[in-house]
């Protein structure tokens, strides 16, 4: 993929124009959801730390301007650089307080003070939330539009994106309190062929998709039930240490 010229604003490698706002789907805005936290451990400033001159959270921006299905865009963050640099790419800006950004924070915080501050106009539709974590680079529009014409084709409303796991957690122990070994599961499985156990699949935290009426009911992130976007190990890159995005200089 090819930065632009200025090497400085958000781009990505879908196919769509940018500044394509798309127009929702069955009357639903779908609503695009960007968490930008600061205070990461592992990479101080990560959001914003650069890769081939683009701030991190500008590979996730464009994806996302450049969905066809996507009505709004949203930055939730606790980071005024990021909201600056969200701001200039034509974000809708979300502020969010101290208490919804500290390290014990979850997802569904932000996405519950999301759903608390955003104009009312929006909830009466029953809107789609896109969840788009900047730590998934390579999560391109592409992915976010085939994930949501798959999810509807199927006469679903939520999607989570999915990785498969290589280890089988079928055959996976923990320690009990004397510190011996414990199945997680049933324990014949631990001794039948890999071949023989069903397949089964990580969330990668590229993509999140439902509506706000699904996340109101259980105040989490749906999970049962979703529609499976499974993408490859490659594109699910997510970024959590240097060498994460030593990784990511080599792909781009």
């Amino acid at each position: 993929m090819q930065s632009n010229s200025n090497d400085e604003g958000p781009r990505g490698s879908g196919k769509g124009p940018l500044n394509n706002k798309g127009s929702g789907v069955n009357n639903s805005p779908v609503l695009a959801l960007i968490p930008a936290r600061s205070g990461s451990k592992g990479i101080p400033g990560k959001n914003m730390v650069k890769v081939k001159g683009i701030p991190l959270i500008g590979y996730t921006i464009e994806s996302a301007i450049r969905s066809k299905f996507v009505s709004e865009i949203f930055i939730s963050s606790n980071d005024n650089l990021a909201l600056q640099y969200g701001k200039e790419a034509g974000l809708q800006l979300i502020r969010r307080p101290e208490e919804y950004s500290s390290d014990t924070s979850s997802a569904n915080d932000v996405v519950q003070h999301f759903i608390s501050v955003i104009p009312k106009k929006f909830i009466e539709k029953d809107p789609y939330i896109i969840y788009l974590q900047p730590t998934s680079p390579l999560r391109t529009s592409d992915h976010i539009d085939h994930a949501f014409e798959k999810m509807i084709d199927a006469g679903l409303h939520k999607l989570v994106s999915v990785v498969e796991m290589k280890m089988t957690p079928f055959k996976a122990f923990k320690l009990d309190d004397k510190g011996n070994l414990q199945v997680l599961f049933n324990e014949n499985m631990t001794n039948k062929r890999r071949q023989d156990l069903p397949q089964t699949y990580l969330a990668n935290g590229a993509i999140y998709i439902f509506k706000v009426s699904d996340f109101i009911k259980d105040r989490e992130f749906p999970s049962n039930g979703s529609y499976p976007y499974i993408m490859n190990e490659l594109d699910s890159l997510d970024i959590d240490t240097n060498n994460d995005l030593e990784i990511l200089n080599q792909r781009l």
